[in-house]
């Protein structure tokens, strides 16, 4: 139902099935009439049973928010309109920028979040690079651009320093924020239930250390006394353990899986998607396919629903042959991400919002 009602909502939009509509309308009457029924045969146990049911066939709604770099303030404009019409999921996954924009979100109440938006844009989650020596130096010595610190200084006081537990029984959002180890493991999807104790301005920052800007961090929890110590794997239990491994180290995940939906489906239940894509690579070729849907017939459409994979395959594997590369040599993708794994990823889902590109 929400995915109906936020395409009511956007007018640029096509226009809702009136089957669809109809099937809405009255799931929705019969839900309300189980809800406000005074009969001694359904007693209010029984209801809540049936409304839990219910939900679960319904299944879940989780909004994505794609990496993009400086692209991605255009997610602002998304969950500003998303609050504005009491239509944000409780379910938030981001990569790379998006989990910036989620970890602010999720560790919001109502009011917090409806007044943020009036003043996020004094914020500058990134510092200058400052001149040629200092930047060089980090190269030689971090393997990085730009410096980190400023990014995780502002997240700590944006989060209050909570961890993804707290901010679930403080707000009821689950925040999903997307981040890799540095050695050639899958992504991980981190949250309540994988890692309730990491801190979220931790699990934001190494998803945000792309490689080669950003140097790869280290995830931070908190232990039973509150205090900060360093996240390892569950079976490194032992005090001994922790002192002789090895740090481990986190980077962007935005790379294997930029909208990681099939996990959201296996540990959320979730079946539809609301997608945030500004990745400046990806954008337009999908605004291209949904106008040629739009005004071309259904011909246009079938063939752009072929050459569109084709388009972004071509931006991958043929422009960009000699950024692939330099990142297996110099170790910064992992190697279990083959072609026919970047060819299969899904840029957008049930409902994609696009950023409109102007000049200012």
């Amino acid at each position: 139902m929400l995915v109906i009602n936020l395409f009511c909502c956007n007018v640029l939009a096509r226009q809702v099935p009136r089957l669809i509509k109809e099937y809405i309308e009255e799931v929705s009457t019969q839900l309300k009439m189980v809800c406000d029924s005074d009969s001694d045969e359904l007693p209010l146990e029984e209801k809540l049973a049936f409304m839990h049911e219910t939900r679960h066939a319904f299944g879940r709604t989780a909004l994505l928010l794609s990496g993009g770099a400086s692209l991605g303030s255009f997610h602002v404009g998304v969950v500003k309109t998303l609050v504005e019409h009491k239509l944000l999921p409780r379910i938030i996954s981001g990569s790379s920028v998006g989990s910036i924009m989620c970890s602010i979100v999720a560790t919001r109440s109502w009011p917090e979040l409806e007044s943020f938006f009036e003043e996020w844009h004094s914020l500058k989650f990134f510092d200058q690079m400052g001149g040629i020596f200092p930047v060089v130096k980090r190269i030689l010595t971090q393997g990085a651009v730009h410096d980190i610190r400023h990014l995780q200084v502002l997240l700590r006081n944006l989060t209050s320093n909570l961890t993804f537990q707290e901010a679930y029984d403080m707000t009821g959002r689950i925040l999903v924020t997307v981040c890799s180890p540095r050695k050639h493991e899958p992504p991980r999807c981190l949250n309540y239930l994988t890692s309730p104790h990491v801190l979220i301005w931790s699990a934001v920052t190494a998803s945000c250390a792309f490689p080669g800007l950003f140097e790869a961090q280290e995830l931070m929890a908190k232990d039973r006394f509150g205090q900060t110590i360093p996240f390892h794997a569950p079976f490194l239990l032992g005090i001994e353990e922790r002192t002789v491994a090895p740090t481990r180290r986190w980077r962007d995940g935005s790379l294997e899986s930029d909208l990681p939906m099939k996990q959201l489906k296996e540990l959320f239940n979730v079946n539809h998607f609301i997608v945030s894509q500004a990745n400046p690579h990806i954008a337009p070729l999908l605004r291209l396919k949904e106008i040629v849907r739009a005004y071309g017939g259904s011909l246009a459409a079938k063939v752009c629903q072929i050459v569109s994979p084709c388009c972004i395959l071509f931006v991958e594997f043929v422009l960009f042959p000699l950024t692939m590369q330099i990142y297996f040599l110099l170790d910064m993708l992992p190697i279990h991400v083959k072609h026919k794994d970047i060819s299969s990823f899904t840029y957008s889902c049930h409902m994609t919002c696009l950023p409109t590109y102007q000049e200012w």
